[in-house]
């Protein structure tokens, strides 16, 4: 029963990232970028850990961003799935063997980004068929982040999301 539960939330998933990503795509849009903005933590307190690039590791990279946040953040549950995709991202395309974890906590949310040492392709969300059992993570951080990007320097490449809390109708 569960994992028709869990086929049921995929299928809707893949099919609202399919209706999005075919309006990105004819616009030309893939992986957004913005010039600096008040989403950079310059004055927020952010703490980095590293990593090695093994299956195991994704858990323990979403342990340190619940230990940051705390499971009653309003961001929670979705920088907890971001974080998750990321690192598997890493796990699959990195070259080298480890990657980092920043937490930015920010006024009225959070910036995550997740770091590696080298991954040859450029990130960008794809399509993925129903069948496929990858291809869906980076369609995730566009459809659930407020804003997202990726940076390559010196043959490394971070890709970070900015999930801003939710408006709380009573205030």
């Amino acid at each position: 029963m569960r994992s028709r539960v869990m086929i049921s939330m995929v299928g809707r998933l893949t099919s609202r990232l399919r209706q999005r990503s075919e309006v990105d795509r004819r616009r030309g849009v893939y992986a957004p970028t913005w010039p600096d903005s008040p989403l950079d933590p310059v004055d927020c307190p952010t703490f980095s850990q590293p990593f090695s690039a093994v299956p195991s590791e994704v858990r323990a990279a979403r342990a340190f961003v619940t230990a940051l946040l705390g499971p009653d953040h309003p961001c929670h549950d979705d920088a907890i799935l971001l974080t998750s995709e990321l690192a598997g991202n890493v796990i699959r395309h990195a070259v080298r063997g480890e990657f980092a974890v920043s937490v930015a906590l920010m006024p009225g949310g959070v910036k995550i980004t997740v770091g590696d040492r080298g991954s040859a392709a450029i990130p960008r969300p794809r399509t993925a068929g129903d069948d496929d059992l990858s291809g869906r993570g980076l369609a995730m951080v566009d459809a659930l982040a407020t804003r997202w990007g990726f940076q390559r320097t010196s043959g490394n490449t971070s890709v970070w999301f900015h999930l801003a809390e939710p408006v709380r109708a009573d205030a």
